[in-house]
């Protein structure tokens, strides 16, 4: 894994009850819900990438490009995800600060 404090951190929100994954629930949320941050895997297919960058730019929701598919859906419990949201403002900030330097998203 490529930053333990990172993957740690989004366990917590898995357990806290505060982030949803999978496209599907990413993207009703942000149409829906208060979503402080997405995450999106590094192999996440180009045409994924591109429909979310866009729907966070829209909604005005901060993103990164972070790990990959497996490496995230290990940190939450699951297989393998491609794309995670936050839906708590506490572990955004703790997430864009362990991602910090490593950051490859907007803003």
């Amino acid at each position: 894994m490529k930053n333990n404090r990172f993957h740690s951190i989004l366990g917590l929100a898995r357990k806290a009850g505060k982030l949803v994954s999978g496209s599907y629930s990413v993207e009703k949320y942000l149409k829906t819900r208060k979503v402080f941050l997405v995450i999106m895997a590094e192999d996440l297919s180009r045409r994924s990438a591109e429909k979310f960058v866009n729907l966070c730019e829209a909604k005005r929701v901060p993103y990164l490009v972070y790990s990959n598919k497996q490496d995230l859906g290990k940190s939450i419990g699951r297989e393998a995800v491609g794309i995670i949201a936050i839906t708590d403002e506490g572990f955004m900030k703790l997430l864009q600060e362990a991602a910090r330097g490593e950051n490859h998203g907007g803003e």
